[in-house]
């Protein structure tokens, strides 16, 4: 039974992973940063991005279209991205370790899966735009908010939650001002109040550390590849977002960990 409700959840984060690329496409759309958007008739369905198209049924099988159709589209052969297949896998995947970790709790799950689909939106708009849209930071503020409320914690330290919330976000502010902008962007700060409200304390120094951490490491081999320069703008909602889902996910354990090292 585990496992056939596992297979269930892979799939339904296969899905909610194409509505991810969807979303990706129709907000950078929305904001004005996509130059060449085809004409299309009818917009409540899914269409070809090149030439706007409706796709059939069988063209919207999350990874399975895009292996079949050899990573391009059926109707005007245009080359499909790379991450439509890897940002429905990730998002499968997710949401499977999501439920192996988590209570069964109806609400619990399904608040956590809604986290879990905007972050990887933020993520993958941030890599591609350097944006991280507002309402899709709002959706993830809130959903930390009733989640914690769902499972108790805001009732155990509800102060302690409003500290470390504004404590994470004033601290990447410093930086945001420090840089003017351009080593710390004002979505990163706003990202930081769900941060701050999602993890606590002290589970935000493991978030932000390990944001910084990854971050200077890819920046490193980048600027080692020739791939960027040093004063070249990288997007660092992706590392933020990383360093969140590790701290919510086993951020006891990494501080468990340091305990036993200093103690």
């Amino acid at each position: 039974m585990e496992i056939i409700l596992g297979l269930f959840v892979f799939i339904l984060g296969l899905c909610v992973g194409s509505f991810v690329n969807m979303l990706v496409y129709r907000t950078a759309v929305s904001y004005g940063l996509k130059k060449n958007k085809p004409k299309v008739k009818e917009e409540k369905f899914s269409y070809c991005d090149y030439c706007g198209e409706r796709l059939k049924v069988w063209e919207n099988i999350p990874v399975v279209s895009w292996l079949l159709q050899g990573g391009k589209t059926r109707c005007c052969r245009k080359k499909l991205p790379l991450t439509y297949p890897i940002v429905e896998l990730l998002t499968g995947f997710l949401f499977l370790g999501q439920f192996n970790i988590s209570s069964l709790i109806p609400g619990e799950l399904f608040l956590s899966f809604l986290i879990i689909t905007f972050m990887v939106f933020s993520a993958v708009f941030d890599f591609y735009y350097m944006v991280l849209p507002d309402f899709s930071t709002l959706i993830l503020f809130l959903s930390a908010v009733v989640l914690n409320f769902v499972n108790g914690s805001l009732f155990v330290g509800p102060t302690e939650y409003l500290w470390t919330t504004v404590g994470a976000a004033g601290f990447l502010g410093i930086l945001n001002v420090l840089t003017r902008g351009k080593g710390m962007g004002l979505g990163d700060v706003k990202l930081a109040f769900f941060m701050g409200v999602l993890l606590g304390w002290p589970k935000i120094v493991v978030g932000s550390y390990g944001a910084f951490i990854f971050g200077a490491v890819v920046g490193l081999y980048l600027m080692a590849r020739g791939r960027v320069r040093r004063k070249t703008l990288v997007p660092f909602g992706p590392f933020l977002l990383l360093g969140t889902l590790i701290a919510w996910w086993f951020g006891d354990f990494v501080i468990d960990l340091f305990r036993q090292w200093i103690g």
